[in-house]
């Protein structure tokens, strides 16, 4: 080489020197476009004065600015071109350290099997230089890749070959994270034993080492295990020491790590409010980070704290976002959690039919990935869509598994969704009428409640379902006391939800009462709230409602466009458990107009309905309907055998009542119906059938109402006026005689 191309050579070098020292210099300045551009000229300039390895070096800076403006696909580049010098050089320490660096952007990109063979040909050089730090490095960054492939397995194997590598190496910090990411691991398994100690172990040598970032991290992580296990005090104390630490050092992804820990326990505590400014908070941090899966975490917590306040757009849509974002990372644990979630929110709104493919995917992600948690929430979300469908024996089948599966697993998560299950049970029994069921659910729901606390966030609904039951065996004052504890309890706990369905409550035990106006006042105002929740289905009870006050004060034109309006809500959310409840109440209010005709229609609707659903009452109260009519239309043969078999369905849930002191509250419900029985008996000159019938009623229920009922039909038959003939006056006069021979026989 002459002297004027080593001097040449030499001029090239020492301008790459200043232009590398540029980069620094405007790097540390926070100016990364200068940065940039300096770092680049001194790569041009090393490469042509054949320093191979400082041009790598420029390189793997301009690499790393890129991954911190995000443009994550050009800092690959931008390393693989490092790699390329740092080969040229004889640098086979550097060249793994870029492909380490490589890997960790393809793994941020969801790259997963680019990042591994990255990882690998790190690994590779690693073994032939023997460096037990990097091979170290790799084994910890192949395990966080099988984490997130959900492999848990392969990922722990990874993490304790890190820890041995990085005990071989005397790195005690690096063995803390793999210490701490082994933990993780153990945390998810519920093996919270061994992964406490993996983090005290690993706080401790954070905090003799002084690394405060590892000290934050291990705290959270333990924050983390005190939340499964519902040690909430100890939680919130460690997660707040991690939060304050974390802002000292301005840690800002530690703080958003700490604030969403928080945001669980208050959500967990029924601090809604607080939960949602500490979310937000994370979730604000972690896009601010540009962080993936903080942000996509945050997201589905956020979804779930809108969901309870009833914020269901939000909820999906936030819900979605973050699936979206599980699913570009490849992050299964997410994608399982979140997918239920919006399987949830889906529900709510009343699209059965996504929730339902949503739910079952949900399902199936987390049995593959043996996490009870979130497959329990699957199961009770799926019973509840079927129940919505009115396929109540599916349904049971559903809490049946939830609750099964839930014994299987441990007391902190195993109490709560087994309590869920018994309620969702109790509801079911409900409506098939087996009463001494429903009690023995939900004495073992509220049994569940004792010792745990996120089941005893379950104790207003208990209280709820209880009110149901009474409503259902006519005791409508304690129906009212239940319904209003409930209600106070669900606002005290934020729990919207049930608290508007227990404000319903209240509403029809007033009807049952027959205090119309302030039943229909609390109908009214049930409707809105349940219109605040964007709760299509709740809005359509409250419309029935309003539909059956109106049946009350005879007001039979509101009454028929209430049910119209209650049955298309109840066709948006295909809930056909109440559409069969609104076909009979508009059947009935056609009855009350005198159309008769489009009354039975209604009717045969209902009845198919009510069989399908296996709903003993409904069957009861459709063919007490049906027999009425055919009773005025002198159809007596027709009108016995209908209410023949009501009869039947209403002594046999009778009979399933647990406490035989309630059978006569419940039966005096069904006074009319049986009086008017006894009258199809008498018109059919069945006399003795229709005192035997009316003398085991009283024997239960006692005569006060049914006779009342026997009067007013004696007063309306009419037994004079131009318009009866003198063979129906006859008729009528001796059918009142009978009657009251029978209501005073009585």
């Amino acid at each position: 080489m002459t002297t004027s191309e080593n001097e040449k050579k030499e001029k090239d070098r020492q301008q790459a020197e200043k232009r590398l020292q540029a980069g620094f210099t405007a790097y540390n300045d926070g100016k990364l476009d200068q940065a940039t551009e300096a770092f680049g000229d001194a790569e041009v300039r090393f490469r042509l004065s054949g320093d191979f390895k400082q041009a790598g070096d420029c390189r793997a800076m301009i690499a790393d600015i890129q991954e911190q403006n995000n443009a994550l696909e050009q800092a690959v580049n931008s390393y693989q071109r490092a790699l390329k010098h740092y080969q040229e050089a004889d640098r086979p320490l550097l060249m793994a350290s870029s492909a380490l660096s490589m890997g960790h952007i393809e793994r941020r990109l969801a790259h997963l099997d680019r990042a591994q063979d990255a990882y690998q040909n790190a690994q590779q050089i690693y073994r032939k230089q023997q460096n037990s730090k990097g091979l170290g490095n790799v084994e910890l960054a192949l395990g966080h890749i099988e984490l997130q492939r959900a492999n848990m397995s392969y990922a722990t194997e990874h993490y304790q070959d890190a820890i041995r590598y990085f005990k071989e190496a005397n790195e005690t910090t690096n063995e803390a994270d793999a210490s701490r990411s082994l933990a993780d691991i153990q945390r998810l398994r519920r093996q919270f034993n061994e992964a406490e100690t993996a983090y005290k172990r690993a706080l401790e040598i954070y905090q003799r080492t002084g690394d405060n970032y590892g000290i934050v991290d291990a705290q959270v992580g333990l924050g983390r295990i005190y939340i499964d296990q519902e040690r909430l005090d100890e939680a919130t104390a460690v997660l707040a020491d991690a939060l304050n630490l974390a802002g000292l050092i301005e840690y800002e992804l530690g703080q958003a790590d700490a604030n969403l820990g928080l945001a669980e326990i208050n959500f967990i505590q029924s601090q809604v409010d607080q939960a949602l400014i500490a979310a937000q908070s994370a979730l604000q941090t972690y896009t601010n980070q540009h962080n993936a899966l903080g942000t996509a975490s945050a997201g589905r917590v956020l979804g779930e704290i809108n969901l309870r306040r009833g914020q269901l757009s939000y909820s999906s849509s936030i819900m979605e976002r973050s699936l979206r974002t599980f699913q570009a990372t490849a992050y299964r644990l997410g994608q399982a959690e979140t997918t239920v979630g919006l399987g949830l929110v889906q529900y709510r709104r009343g699209f059965l039919n996504r929730a339902s493919k949503t739910l079952e995917d949900g399902l199936k992600q987390a049995h593959a990935l043996d996490n009870p948690i979130v497959e329990n929430r699957a199961l009770l979300g799926l019973a509840h869509v079927h129940k919505q469908q009115g396929e109540l024996s599916k349904a049971k089948n559903i809490f049946t598994d939830a609750h099964d599966l839930a014994e299987k697993t441990d007391s902190t998560i195993g109490i709560p969704a087994l309590a869920a299950a018994k309620i969702g049970l109790a509801r079911l029994a409900i409506l098939s009428g087996d009463m001494k069921g429903a009690e023995s659910h939900l004495e073992a729901a509220e049994a569940a409640t004792t010792n745990n606390v996120q089941a005893r966030q379950l104790l207003p609904e208990i209280l709820a379902v209880r009110a149901q039951l009474r409503l259902a065996e006519g005791d409508f004052t304690e129906a009212e006391a239940l319904y209003s504890s409930a209600h106070n309890q669900a606002e005290a706990l934020q729990q919207p939800e049930v608290a508007v369905e227990s404000l319903l409550g209240q509403a029809q035990a007033r009807l049952s009462r027959g205090e119309l106006e302030s039943a229909l006042n609390t109908f009214y105002e049930t409707g809105r709230q349940f219109q605040l929740l964007e709760n299509t289905d709740g809005d359509g009870l409250a419309v029935l409602g309003v539909a059956q006050v109106h049946i009350g004060q005879q007001q039979w034109d509101e009454a028929l466009e209430n049910c119209e309006a209650a049955l298309v809500r109840f066709k948006q959310t295909d809930d056909q458990t109440n559409e069969a409840d609104a076909l009979l109440t508009r059947g009935l209010t056609y009855r009350s107009q005198e159309e008769l005709d489009n009354a039975l229609n209604d009717f045969e609707q209902a009845l198919r309905h009510y069989h399908q659903q296996r709903r003993p009452l409904g069957v009861a109260d459709t063919r007490f309907a049906r027999g009425s009519i055919f009773l005025l239309r002198k159809d007596f043969e027709r009108a016995r055998d209908e209410q023949s078999k009501a009869i039947i369905q209403v002594e046999r849930v009778m009979n399933s009542i647990n406490a035989p002191q309630r059978w006569g509250t419940f039966l005096r419900q069904y006074a009319e119906q049986y009086a008017g029985t006894a009258v199809t008996d008498l018109r059919q000159h069945n006399d003795t059938q229709a005192r035997t019938l009316l003398q085991n009623f009283v024997h239960i229920a006692g005569a006060k109402e049914v006779t009342a009922y026997l009067q007013a039909y004696e007063e309306a038959i009419p037994v004079g006026g131009d318009e009866l003939s003198a063979e129906d006056i006859q008729i009528n006069t001796d059918l009142v005689k009978r009657l009251a021979l029978l209501r005073r026989s009585l």
